[in-house]
């Protein structure tokens, strides 16, 4: 068998224990490519994430990093290494760090608009809304009706006083979606805190509703 075929039987056999949940077995086959002597530094990196993103989905983070950062010794220029880098630190709650990977990730591919909305939570909970606001800004120009990125940056004008900006987003959330009940909540905040009682009561109790109308969905499945 020449060294190739040998390469891409391995590379097969590990896809088809992954898709068959045989996560140990794959693990052992991404581990003998790493190994092998003919490997070249792209399939390793490749190899490595694969593991990385396994160790993952059996719980443990503390292997997965190092996974994760084996493929970018083999690959500086993985930016898939670096996104995952940062998704597990910002699930650690270690939000500087997962800062920087995001940051790194971005650098290498800038087309990701998940990546800038969850660079902004990051900034959001370091208390950072002006660069908050700038990645999800940055979310937003890649993809103009993403919800998630629009409301978080209405939030993240609220706390920097822009209430008008801050507005001009949730309205637009709730446009997207009319069962938003956290975007009616904050708008009605909002509204109350700028003085307009009669929306703010109105959009307050529109979220009450909306809200219970979901829990009892939840609690009927």
């Amino acid at each position: 068998m020449s060294i190739e075929a040998e390469l891409s039987d391995l590379m097969v056999g590990a896809y088809a224990h992954q898709k068959n949940g045989e996560l140990s077995l794959a693990i052992q086959a991404w581990n003998k490519l790493i190994n092998h002597s003919s490997a070249d530094q792209n399939l390793k990196a490749n190899a490595h994430l694969s593991l990385g993103n396994l160790h993952q989905l059996q719980g443990n983070d503390e292997l997965a990093i190092e996974s994760m950062s084996n493929a970018i010794r083999a690959n500086p220029n993985s930016a898939e290494a670096y996104f995952c880098l940062a998704y597990l630190e910002q699930e650690k709650e270690n939000f500087n760090s997962a800062v920087e990977y995001f940051e790194q990730a971005i650098l290498l591919k800038n087309t990701d608009s998940g990546a800038f909305n969850n660079l902004g939570n990051c900034y959001d909970r370091l208390e950072k809304s002006n660069e908050a606001v700038n990645a999800y800004s940055q979310a937003i120009s890649l993809d103009k009706h993403y919800i998630a990125a629009i409301y978080n940056r209405g939030n993240a004008y609220i706390k920097i006083n822009k209430d008008d900006l801050a507005l001009k987003d949730l309205n637009k959330a709730i446009e997207l979606d009319a069962n938003f009940y956290q975007a009616y909540y904050n708008r009605g905040t909002l509204h109350k805190r700028m003085g307009n009682t009669t929306q703010a009561q109105q959009d307050l109790a529109k979220a009450k509703e909306l809200a219970q109308q979901e829990l009892e969905i939840k609690t009927q499945h």
